[in-house]
């Protein structure tokens, strides 16, 4: 695995954690300025409360920097019963908070009324001394509109694909987020570049493996800009780096919001090389896990 993605956020939070069945309304973090660092032994207090599906909240939050409340909760809470879910989930969200192992940001998705599953989430305080990544602990803060929305879109769908899993309509044996995912390599004169795709995805289904990188377009850049993120994709084909490490080359997927965006997105990657074309698909966000786990041409 990958090493974690470094936390968006951390915040100082109380030691003392309730035991009761009811949860507080959390208070979503600004910018606050970062507090004295925690003992040794308070983080080994934290840690022995920590129980092995607040690891994996801990560890899924820092993969993707920020995860709604909603999304933690199916991933997290699958096995206990609709009815149930969510005043579960929330608990469970309520306490990481206390303990300052997760930091609930300012910014919702999907308004104030929907309650911790509106909720965006990175890695508190604590949380971040724990990873123990080597990276500096920071102050909280709330990343912009656009960020937050891309990077929900990432999580979304693995959340999306651990669903198809457990319905056995397909195998996720790979998700890696960015940074795990980037891919840097050499062109020119030693020259070094980056790819860095927004996710790599290796999902399997009967007797067929498929591998994509995943570009998340949420119709907010200009088509110029996805013209050249296309053909920073052909340069590193044609560079075999990817197919001689892994034997072959991820077809690569754009994720649009909606038709038009989807033909605006076709028309310009038609404008690249031939051999670019086969390299590229595109769907929507409705159409994204049929094509994933079938291929369907596009």
């Amino acid at each position: 695995m990958s090493p974690l993605a470094g936390p968006l956020a951390s915040s100082g939070a109380s030691r003392s954690v309730p035991t009761g069945g009811g949860s507080r309304g959390l208070k979503p973090t600004k910018d606050l300025r970062s507090r004295k660092r925690l003992s040794a032994r308070q983080l080994a207090a934290i840690e022995g409360q920590l129980s092995d599906r607040d690891r994996t909240a801990l560890r899924m939050v820092s993969r993707f920097r920020v995860m709604s409340g909603a999304q933690l909760r199916e991933l997290l809470w699958a096995e206990v019963s609709p009815n149930a879910r969510a005043r579960v989930a929330r608990r469970g969200l309520a306490r990481l908070v206390r303990l300052g192992v997760l930091e609930p940001l300012a910014r919702r998705v999907g308004g104030e009324r929907s309650g911790s599953a509106s909720t965006t989430y990175a890695v508190g305080r604590a949380g971040q001394y724990l990873l123990s990544t080597g990276q500096r602990v920071r102050a909280a803060y709330t990343p912009g509109v656009r960020y937050l929305a891309h990077t929900l879109a990432v999580a979304q769908l693995y959340v999306d694909l651990v669903a198809l899993q457990r319905e056995e309509r397909a195998e996720l044996l790979t998700f890696e987020p960015e940074p795990e995912c980037w891919r840097p390599y050499m062109v020119g004169f030693d020259a070094r570049q980056v790819l860095k795709p927004d996710a790599f995805v290796r999902l399997a289904r009967g007797d067929y493996e498929f591998s994509w990188f995943i570009e998340a377009d949420m119709a907010t850049e200009a088509l110029t800009t996805v013209k050249a993120k296309a053909l920073r994709y052909h340069d590193y084909y044609r560079t075999g780096t990817e197919q001689a490490a892994r034997g072959l080359f991820p077809r690569v997927l754009w994720i649009v919001p909606n038709a038009i965006r989807a033909e605006a997105v076709r028309e310009t990657l038609a404008q690249l090389p031939a051999e670019a074309h086969r390299l590229f698909a595109v769907t929507t966000t409705a159409e994204a896990l049929a094509l994933l786990t079938n291929e369907v041409r596009s």
